[in-house]
């Protein structure tokens, strides 16, 4: 099996352009081992590979599958996470998988809501946020991420705080969440119209998640 290239997170929007330039579709797989830490089950990556080849990247999914299947009480992973960027129409095309030994060769849909915990995912600011990302269908300014999820606040949380609060509050999930979700994105696009001279344009790489045919092209 082929080694791939260390895979990165940050990377991931860059990696997404490259697929739709070059038109061919290139995945990429990370190793957990049993958590550390009770409850975080992500805690203890072992390694993470991207390949460009989509031979190759398939090619590692069967290897995966058939060493856990081959030694299934010294495989040592917990779980996996796949991604695969496909730009094979010229367009971009995201997916991600959770995926555990004992699935054999079905992959779980990543639920994207992880960046919040899942009790307080309708009734907490960060909620609101991420509805408002994955309502998206291209990056938007942080601002109007924030303007977008004022409504779902005023609605959750009724109106015993003032908008002014709202979106303190809101400003600050989104905040958090991008520093903390490495599927949320952000970059500084130059504007004479920002009192900084800036705007940063968030985008969650779960809009780009459509129509997963990877798998039988």
């Amino acid at each position: 099996m082929a080694s791939g290239v260390k895979i990165e997170e940050h990377q991931f929007r860059v990696t997404l352009d490259h697929s739709a330039a070059h038109f061919r579709l290139m995945g990429g797989i990370q190793w957990y081992g049993p958590s550390a830490i009770e409850n975080m089950p992500q805690s203890n990556l072992l390694d993470g590979r991207l390949w460009y080849s989509t031979e190759e990247f398939h090619d590692a999914l069967g290897s995966m599958w058939r060493y856990c299947q081959e030694h299934p009480d010294t495989h040592g992973l917990d779980h996996a996470l796949i991604y695969a960027f496909d730009g094979r129409a010229g367009t971009i095309k995201f997916h991600a998988y959770l995926w555990k030994p004992e699935t054999g060769d079905t992959m779980q849909p990543l639920d994207y809501g992880r960046a919040v915990d899942p009790l307080d995912r309708y009734n907490s600011y960060p909620g609101c946020i991420l509805d408002a990302l994955l309502a998206q269908n291209k990056a938007v300014k942080a601002s109007t991420v924030v303007k977008r999820a004022l409504p779902l606040a005023v609605k959750r949380f009724g109106a015993g705080a003032s908008d002014e609060t709202h979106t303190v509050l809101l400003h600050n999930a989104l905040k958090t969440m991008m520093q903390t979700e490495p599927l949320i994105f952000s970059r500084d696009d130059p504007s004479n119209y920002s009192p900084t001279g800036r705007f940063t344009m968030v985008e969650h790489l779960g809009i780009y998640d459509k129509d997963a045919t990877w798998l039988s092209k």
